[in-house]
């Protein structure tokens, strides 16, 4: 007379709409962890435009004097 209790099997439903769930939740997670990442390498790109831009700059400024500028034409 000793009853062991009775286990029921998880419902095929239950076990399908955990799944949607857990897609949802893990879509939503790489969305948000690409566009995060996304911006920090935008960000650093964008700095690092500005550095090439003030190099190009400098580089030029610097060829420049020493071709002697156009300041100099049509003088002794």
């Amino acid at each position: 007379m000793d009853k062991q209790p009775v286990s029921v099997p998880p419902q095929p439903r239950a076990r399908a709409w955990s799944r949607w769930v857990l897609a949802a939740f893990t879509a939503i997670t790489l969305f948000l962890l690409v566009s995060e990442h996304r911006a920090h390498v935008l960000g650093w790109g964008l700095h690092v435009l500005v550095g090439v831009c003030v190099l190009l700059l400098y580089l030029n400024t610097r060829a420049h004097e020493h071709d002697g500028g156009d300041d100099h034409i049509g003088r002794p």
